[in-house]
């Protein structure tokens, strides 16, 4: 391949990082992913706030009936412990 060619498939690589990416697009790159299970996070050492989890929804309203603690970053990949409410429910 040409090299002015791959300098541009590089340049727009670049500048697709720095935009919102569809959220097909938010697959994690493994090559950096940690498993830091155990303390209930909301942030990934990578920086991303972006969690994959599992949820069930109420079938009637919607709202989310229950959720799994372990959860995986969006962006990295890093195992991590989702925060539950400090009483240990989602009701008053």
């Amino acid at each position: 391949m040409p090299t002015h060619r791959l300098s541009r498939r590089i340049g727009d690589a670049l500048k697709d990082e720095n935009q919102p990416r569809h959220i097909t697009e938010l697959k994690p790159d493994y090559t950096k992913s940690m498993d830091i299970r155990g303390n209930p996070t909301t942030v990934c050492p990578c920086g991303s706030e972006i969690w994959n989890l599992k949820t069930i929804f109420n079938r009637d309203d919607g709202t989310i009936e229950l959720y799994f603690t372990d959860m995986e970053c969006a962006d990295c990949g890093t195992l991590a412990t989702a925060p539950t409410p400090e009483n240990g429910t989602l009701e008053d």
